[in-house]
């Protein structure tokens, strides 16, 4: 029979349970930190300039170009643009046709949205509050991804992401690997 004054020798059973699993997350944390990092490289005008000549000297005036747009608070989007010796032949917006010369969804339309953001970051009032980053095809410079993460209040962030690149001289440019 147990002594009622005596003194406990083992722990109480809950710390012998928040230890480890405090530990266990605390694990779990650092390695989705690691794994799960955004690698994107921040974008500088430089960089963009480079891509862009770089587009010019080895990319073509005729593609297509399908991309999705992520928005902060609102569905995924979808944009395709077919373009002939650098101009618009159709272009579709969530798979509704669209009509006019608004041609933000081609290369060089993403390129000016670029420039734009690096220079509206360029402010005083968002240069702390706003990261451009971008990732570009290394053989031809067009965009694979384009990212504006924004604390700023009343402004969004967004993810506009290259799904599909093919030109009729040189097939599909990206995804690569697809026959």
């Amino acid at each position: 029979m147990p002594d009622p004054g005596g003194v406990k020798t083992t722990a109480n059973s809950p710390l012998k349970i928040i230890v480890p699993v405090t530990a266990l997350c605390l694990l779990v944390g650092v390695l989705a930190f690691v794994l799960l990092a955004d690698r994107t490289p921040k974008l500088d005008l430089e960089i963009l300039q480079a891509k862009r000549a770089l587009w010019s000297a080895k990319g073509s005036g005729d593609y297509d170009i399908s991309i999705r747009i992520k928005v902060d608070r609102q569905d995924e989007s979808s944009a395709a643009v077919s373009v002939k010796t650098g101009k618009i032949l159709s272009q579709s917006y969530n798979g509704l046709e669209r009509s006019g010369k608004e041609d933000s969804y081609t290369i060089e339309g993403l390129f000016r949205t670029m420039e734009r953001e690096l220079n509206l970051a360029l402010d005083a009032d968002e240069k702390n509050s706003t990261v451009l980053k971008a990732e570009f095809d290394a053989q031809r410079g067009f965009p694979l991804v384009f990212k504006k993460l924004t604390t700023r209040q009343g402004a969004r962030s967004y993810v506009i992401r290259l799904a599909e690149l093919r030109s009729e001289s040189s097939g599909i440019l990206f995804p690569t690997g697809q026959p």
